[in-house]
């Protein structure tokens, strides 16, 4: 391979990232489940012969992306490249390898070009069922929380193994759709593993390694750079979050800048809890490398390169770095505030690269468990959304799942798969962080179980997902909270983490709220109050109390 010339390189740059583009787009369209093809709970990558992440789908979940790379060296442990073959598959789920609970299950492909590995593609999906109970924050150990797959070999050749596929399938009660997915994965992988190949067999390459060691060179130079921007110092400070039994834990972030490095250390926070809300440390530190990323505002997207200046720690047994048997099913309760607390903690420094917290965080949703009258189950997960938080120079975006970046199932597919009516998905006015800049307003979902013979054939076990129901959404350097969440069943209010029955007539409402602002609210223009009021995301009396804006001072 000669050298490659800066032109070359971008070209391959970008064909490695529309090759992972591609992959994930093979799964979306092969799933069979909405978590996969409308939430897009998922995550695709590309890695080079020595487990460096190469791209990942910038449509993926943080929480699944970020463990891929640990994941894929854990199988490789049980697995070594030496004893791999052209058509192998890895399979596993082990949530302090990977993402951090037991739904989320990982394929790996090893993809070989002229007798030897060049290179692996990866796939993880949330899994509409896994066994054990059902989405729940009550289990007390992690053998309570479904199957747990070791690293095994699901393809071995090209053959696939039936064994372990037929132990899956009979150790979860949606097999069909898991099933789906699972098949999803595998060619998808196996799409990327085609597309890798050709760009060796195009060039006439042995492998990938020149533009793999050089991209990587240079996208560390790139972010050792910005790094560099920010004033050297330490940034620490602690914060409390109500997790779902009702507790509050303690979260310790102290943020270290050396020249052209970042340390993040969680040191002093929380011991884990019995709650299934406890984080392993790959999810953990998902969620606060995405932080990092998203406030260095890199050029380029994210690889080896970009993680290299990057080190996080936090103690073992501690709510973000629990030990194994903890129960781990809700850790997005907890994980979800990573980027919420670095972006908090290093305000000061760099109020220009972050934004202020977010209604989303953390994530809103529910599980739905039932049948239909024509005897089909369902299983699906829907997701709700809040607003993200003001940025230094606009509003934040109103219904955005940040930073968990899932998406909304349609109303019209929920309505179609199960027994219920959807009465409104809209804005919640008044939901946003007055501001200079204002945050995204949350959303109104209320939805009622349907009767007679529309209705489901007997209940509906109902797991709800929510948060920041005793501590407000931040607002950041001067600006204000948004209001806590609110969830109904019925008219009578609830707390996070509850499962309910839901018969035929029962309604419930969730209010997300909006995103924090940011800056003075003081110094909001007047004509962008006006316009908050006349398009009813504000009323009178908010822009009186938070602006001392009277209607008609400035329209």
């Amino acid at each position: 391979m000669t050298e490659l010339d800066p032109i070359t390189l971008e070209m391959f740059w970008r064909r490695f990232n529309s090759t992972v583009d591609e992959l994930a787009a093979t799964l979306k369209r092969t799933s069979f489940s909405t978590v996969v093809r409308d939430v897009n709970d998922y995550a695709a990558a590309i890695f080079d012969r020595e487990v460096r992440l190469l791209a990942q789908s910038p449509e993926s979940t943080p929480g699944l992306c970020g463990p891929l790379g640990n994941m894929l060296r854990c199988m490789l442990e049980d697995h070594p490249p030496e004893t791999l073959e052209d058509g192998d598959a890895l399979i596993g789920n082990n949530p302090w390898q990977g993402s951090g609970h037991h739904n989320d299950i990982t394929v790996a492909t090893p993809v070989f070009h002229t007798g030897r590995i060049i290179g692996y593609t990866v796939t993880c999906c949330h899994h509409v069922d896994i066994g054990g109970r059902r989405a729940t924050i009550e289990s007390r150990d992690n053998y309570e929380e479904g199957l747990r797959i070791p690293n095994l070999k699901i393809f071995k050749a090209g053959e696939l193994n039936t064994d372990v596929l037929a132990f899956i399938t009979n150790n979860v009660r949606s097999s069909e759709t898991v099933v789906g997915d699972l098949r999803a994965q595998f060619a998808a992988n196996h799409v990327g593993a085609e597309r890798l190949r050709g760009i060796c067999a195009e060039r006439d390459w042995d492998d990938l390694q020149m533009v793999a060691d050089e991209m990587i060179t240079r996208s560390e130079a790139l972010a050792r750079a910005e790094i560099a921007k920010i004033p050297n110092g330490i940034y620490a400070r602690d914060v409390i979050i109500g997790i779902d039994n009702g507790e509050d834990v303690t979260i310790g972030c102290k943020v270290t800048i050396t020249d052209e490095e970042i340390e993040i250390d969680f040191g002093g926070s929380s011991a884990q809890v019995k709650t299934a809300v406890n984080c392993t440390l790959t999810y953990t530190a998902s969620y606060t490398t995405f932080a990092v990323n998203a406030m260095l505002d890199l050029p380029i997207k994210m690889n080896e390169g970009t993680l290299a200046p990057l080190t996080i720690k936090a103690d073992p047994g501690s709510i973000l770095n629990c030990t194994f048997p903890a129960p781990v099913f809700a850790r997005t309760s907890i994980g979800n505030y990573m980027a919420e607390i670095v972006f908090g903690t290093i305000a000061e420094a760099v109020p220009d690269r972050i934004c202020a917290g977010a209604g989303s965080t953390p994530m809103w949703g529910q599980y739905f468990f039932g049948k239909r009258q024509d005897g089909g189950g369902f299983a699906p997960l829907n997701c709700v959304n809040g607003g993200l938080g003001a940025r230094p120079d606009r509003d934040g975006v109103s219904c955005l799942t940040f930073p968990v970046n899932v998406g909304n199932t349609p109303i019209e597919v929920l309505e179609n798969d199960i027994p219920i009516r959807i009465h409104q998905r809209a804005l919640w006015p008044d939901s946003a962080g007055a501001g200079e800049y204002r945050g995204g307003f949350g959303q109104l979902f209320e939805v009622e179980v349907l009767d007679g013979e529309y209705g489901p054939d007997g209940d509906i076990l109902t797991s709800f997902r929510a948060g920041r129901f005793v501590h407000a959404v931040p607002g950041f350097l001067g600006g204000g909270n948004a209001p806590n969440g609110e969830l109904y069943v019925n008219g009578e209010a609830q707390t996070s983490g509850i499962q309910r029955n839901l018969v035929p007539g029962d309604k419930f409402l969730c209010r997300i709220p909006g995103g924090g602002g940011l800056g003075d609210p003081k110094d909001r223009a007047p004509e962008r109050i006006g316009r908050d009021i006349d398009d009813g995301l504000i009323s009178d009396d908010f822009a009186a109390r938070h602006h001392g804006y009277e209607n008609g001072d400035a329209k």
